[in-house]
């Protein structure tokens, strides 16, 4: 069942390379997202901007730049990271380098690799860290990373104030959900207009300027939407796929589940 969520590589925007938007925009176009999500252990939808394809608000002309290797180099020669014999490029005795940090799991392993062996062709020098779940969290809680690959709920009403609002970076926010430390205010304003009306025609106008900004920043590369792998002991009747919030939502529609069928005669 395809989870109501987002798995994205989140750029640190405040801080480092990807303060630089024309480097997080070449990351964005030097991966080949398609490629990943075709190599998974699972069928899925790709997520191409920060509300989910079917979602309220969701414009299929601001998904984010498509896979363009030659364009991407071509924009990473242009701001001066030139390349170097080791095939890593280099700008002012700066290296383009950085950390992925991960969840240490099977699924993100396949995933950082495919992303490190793409970004390798761009002469970007990866490194990754994959981290057990407690150590994970904190450097989730504490924003301790450079990049982070990561899942984010969005749920059936795509109000995605939190990940992406310019107050949820504070390190005073209660959540500090905002990972990429996204801090635009066109974003901000269009966020808080979208989230506070109920018509939908009038949501989608609302959040318009939001996902042009987006589009225009990169400050994330969205790849793809998880799946819940659910197992049963033999066949079970009426047990149909939809999209689900969380775990428990594959019980929504237990009263029409079957698992034996017999022939009734009076």
């Amino acid at each position: 069942m395809t989870l109501l969520a987002a798995n994205m590589v989140f750029f640190k925007n405040s801080s480092g390379i990807f303060a630089d938007s024309a480097i997080r925009k070449a990351l964005v176009q030097g991966a080949n997202v398609p490629n990943i999500v075709k190599n998974l252990d699972y069928q899925t939808r790709q997520v191409r901007e920060p509300i989910l394809i079917g979602q309220v608000a969701y414009d299929k002309s601001l998904v984010q730049v498509g896979h363009d290797l030659n364009a991407a180099k071509s924009a990473l020669d242009a701001a001066g990271w030139t390349m170097n014999s080791k095939g890593i490029r280099s700008k002012a005795d700066k290296t383009l380098s950085f950390t992925l940090t991960a969840p240490n799991t099977s699924e993100y392993h396949a995933v950082a690799s495919q992303l490190n062996q793409q970004w390798k062709k761009l002469g970007v020098d990866m490194e990754t860290e994959f981290l057990e779940a407690s150590d994970f969290q904190n450097a989730l809680a504490y924003h301790s990373y450079e990049a982070i690959l990561y899942g984010i709920s969005i749920g059936h009403d795509p109000d995605v104030f939190v990940y992406w609002d310019s107050s949820q970076a504070d390190i005073r926010s209660a959540n500090r959900l905002n990972l990429s430390e996204y801090k635009n205010a066109t974003a901000d304003a269009s966020l808080e207009a979208g989230r506070t009306r109920l018509d939908p025609t009038l949501r989608t106008i609302k959040y318009k300027p939001f996902l042009q900004e987006w589009q225009k920043d990169n400050p994330a590369l969205g790849l793809y939407q998880p799946r819940l792998l659910y197992l049963t002991n033999g066949r079970v009747s009426g047990l149909t796929e939809a999209p689900i919030n969380n775990a428990t939502d594959r019980f929504i529609n237990v009263h029409n589940w079957q698992i034996r069928e017999a022939k009734v005669t009076n």
